[in-house]
């Protein structure tokens, strides 16, 4: 009896309906292609259900929360854990189910589990907003305040930082089916974001929002997490959820229950409304889990550009950024810090926008340093050009105890301070222009110049300049230290016309000639003769 062999009935296209029986070797091939292919992406793990496997397992990783401190507050980039104060689950991201509504966001839930993991720990960071100053005047700026507005992030299921993140309920978006039949706008996790990722703390247990602001949040408080950009709070769906990869799950929108004012009870909210911040224990240990490393993300960024145009790669980077800051303050949003790699031919991803803004974006207003950002992508000095700085600070640190004084740096430079335009005009006093002059490396502004502020100074320098060679010449002849070779050797120190006493003239250099005036012969001569240049009658000043 005749038939057709699979690869008929499928319709192939080396194949008509008038071929029959006796091609069974083409199936046994493509059996056995089929196989091959699955014992390759085996052996390489990239099977769906191996790739399963891994975002399971790095969910469940467990994760040591911040142990409480003495003060109790809760300060910026602390590990905590979200848990509603109606169900007694904590908030949870599934980065295996995507929104619907949303493309690209990630599903965020309320797990029941306790157990500190990587999909229901989270931290809060900075963003923008009008009152840190007043916050770090304070000597408080690490510390989270309510009625801050901050944002509440995932470090741990994403090499890019998920956000949470509310946005105004669309027909889409929405959670519909709820008892009360009002819109509820869904809550998700999302990579960067704007505003829908801002929110603010607010008491759990007082009805009016200004009775605590700016008093700081601490663990273990019942908070409400208004968002800013809904301007409603965030709450937990006990009547809905749905099943995914870890069970079924509360679902979590942006909806505020208001509790019925009673003589006895005057609440805002409701119990769905009220989330409470947990952490460890006073004492306990705590091993940060850092699953993708800021360096590492920071080092692809480094590699991209050496691949774009080696070496000398940095140089056009330093041009390109600067074009795209309009404002000439040295910094950049993350569009264009985004927008400037670009132009230059390096795309930063989402995690690396995010690893460099957590990095650098210290008071969290949305702009990070030029030359910050390039100090991490480069790199510090290397050992030549470490040394070198360090030689340089010697002819600071004239009594070498490790500090250059305001007296030692104005014993060197004060000389030439009493000629300054503004001292002559009397606007500014002499140690008003020694103060400014040296703010360039006295970071702390107390007048002494540390070893560790003076290389952060020339860490910042070295990032435009490629070159070791030019980068010693450069130290040399600042910092006037005489030799080196080639053309890496000083050409800053002062030459001299030596007479000797037998008549001859010969051309001496006044080695490390820092601190001796143009005219001061006296010190000239001290200099060469501690050099073993003794027969001198002489001294002329050569141009």
């Amino acid at each position: 009896m005749s038939q057709y062999t699979t690869q008929q009935m499928s319709g192939h296209k080396d194949y008509s309906l008038r071929t029959f029986t006796g091609n069974w070797r083409e199936d046994v091939a493509c059996e056995g292609g089929k196989m091959r292919d699955y014992v390759i992406k085996r052996a390489n793990g990239t099977l769906v259900t191996q790739q399963v496997e891994e975002k399971m397992k790095l969910a469940l990783h467990e994760v040591d929360l911040t142990p409480k401190r003495a003060d109790g507050c809760l300060r910026f980039g602390d590990v905590i854990m979200v848990q509603s104060a109606n169900s007694k689950g904590c908030l949870a991201v599934d980065v295996s189910r995507t929104s619907e509504g949303r493309q690209g966001n990630y599903h965020v839930s309320v797990a029941k589990s306790s157990t500190p993991v990587a999909r229901t720990v989270w931290s809060v960071q900075k963003a923008k907003d009008r009152n840190m100053q007043f916050y770090k005047g304070h000597k408080e700026g690490e510390v989270v305040h309510y009625g801050q507005q901050v944002k509440i992030v995932n470090k741990f299921m994403s090499d890019a930082h998920l956000n949470l993140c509310a946005e105004l309920p669309t027909p889409l978006t929405c959670l519909r089916g709820n008892t009360t039949g009002q819109e509820r706008g869904e809550v998700t996790a999302c990579i960067a974001g704007g505003l829908e990722t801002v929110f603010t703390f607010l008491p759990g247990e007082l009805s009016w929002e200004d009775e605590v602001r700016a008093t700081p949040v601490n663990m273990g408080d019942v908070v409400v997490l208004k968002s800013v950009k809904v301007n409603q709070c965030l709450s937990s769906e006990e009547q809905r959820s749905k099943s995914g990869a870890f069970g079924p799950e509360e679902e979590v929108s942006t909806f505020h229950h208001k509790q019925q004012f009673t003589k006895k009870e005057c609440k805002a909210v409701g119990p769905r409304n009220m989330w409470g911040i947990l952490c460890a224990p006073e004492g306990s240990s705590f091993t940060r889990y850092e699953p993708f490393a800021k360096r590492d993300v920071m080092l692809r960024v480094r590699e991209k550009i050496l691949e774009r145009s080696g070496g000398l790669g940095f140089r056009g980077i330093v041009r390109s950024l600067r074009i795209m800051d309009d404002n000439g303050d040295k910094k950049l949003s993350r569009r264009e810090l985004k927008e400037g790699m670009a132009t230059y031919g390096v795309t930063m991803t989402a995690a690396e926008l995010d690893a460099a803004f957590s990095e650098f974006d210290r008071d969290g207003d949305g702009v990070i340093s030029i030359t910050e950002f390039l100090v991490a992508i480069r790199g510090y000095m290397n050992e030549r050009r470490t040394n070198m700085v360090k030689e340089a600070y010697t002819r600071l640190d004239t009594n070498g105890n490790g500090t250059a004084s305001f007296e030692e740096l104005n014993k060197i430079y004060g000389q030439n301070l009493d000629r300054h335009p503004a001292v002559l005009s009397g606007h500014k006093t002499h140690k008003q222009v020694m103060m400014e002059f040296i703010a360039c490396w006295d970071k702390s502004g107390d007048g002494i110049v540390t070893m560790k502020e003076f290389l952060d100074y020339y860490n910042d320098i070295s990032v435009s300049i490629d070159n070791d060679d030019y980068f010693e010449l450069m130290i040399r002849n600042a910092w006037h230290i005489s030799g080196g070779e080639g053309w890496c050797e000083n050409t800053s120190c002062r030459r001299v016309l030596v007479i000797h006493h037998n008549g001859s003239q010969t051309v001496e250099e006044i080695k490390n000639d820092l601190g001796i005036g143009p005219e001061d012969i006296d010190k000239m001569k001290e200099n060469l003769i501690a050099q073993g240049i003794t027969d001198i009658k002489a001294i002329k000043l050569t141009s």
